[in-house]
C-alpha cells in the first residue's frame, strides 16, 4: 500500500493495528545496523546501534490462538537497539552496553575473532531467537510498543 492510497480515508476510520503476540520468535537481521548520535531530553549524549530485524517464525511458547487472531507474520519487522552513553564519567555503563552487544552478536552466530566493525557487517542475514515483549509508552499508556527483548542463539 502507498500513502497516496490512504489520502481519502477518514481519520476516524484509522485504527492502531494490534501487536504480534508476546513470546519467542526467530528473527533475521535484514541490513547493516545503523549508528546514530542523539541528545536526550536531560541533555545527555548517546550513540545508538540499531539492528533492523524481520520475524522468521514463532517458537513453541507463542499462543497459537493469538497468532491466528493476529494473522500473517510475514514481513513483520522490528528493531533491536543498543545505547551507549557518551560519557567519560560512566565507563562501566559503556562497557556493560558493549558486552551486551557482544553477547547479542554471539547469539547471531558472528565469529568472536572479528573486530566490532567486521562483526557488525557480518551480522547481516544472521538469525537469533528473541523474546517479543509489550511495553506501554510512559507518556501515553494507550500506546503499547512491541519490542525485541532478551536474545539467545537460534536453535
Amino acid at each position: 500500500m502507498k500513502f497516496s492510497d490512504a489520502l481519502d480515508r477518514k481519520l476516524e476510520d484509522i485504527k492502531r493495528p494490534p501487536n504480534p503476540p508476546t513470546g519467542h520468535y526467530i528473527w533475521q537481521i535484514v541490513k547493516h545496523p545503523d549508528v546514530d548520535e542523539f541528545t536526550s531530553r536531560a541533555g545527555d549524549d548517546f550513540e545508538s546501534i540499531l539492528f533492523q530485524v524481520a520475524m522468521v517464525s514463532p517458537c513453541d511458547d507463542v499462543d497459537p490462538d493469538e497468532l491466528k487472531e493476529y494473522g500473517n507474520l510475514n514481513g513483520y519487522r522490528n528493531r533491536k537497539k543498543f545505547l551507549f552513553a557518551d560519557s567519560e564519567v560512566d565507563q562501566a555503563n559503556f562497557e556493560r552496553s558493549l558486552f551486551n552487544l557482544r553477547r547479542f552478536l554471539g547469539h547471531c552466530g558472528v565469529d568472536e575473532e572479528l573486530s566490532m566493525t567486521e562483526a557488525l557487517a557480518a551480522s547481516v542475514g544472521m538469525q537469533f531467537m528473541g523474546e517479543l515483549t509489550h511495553r506501554p509508552d510512559p507518556q501515553d499508556t494507550e500506546v503499547i510498543y512491541a519490542e525485541v527483548g532478551t536474545t539467545a542463539e537460534a536453535a
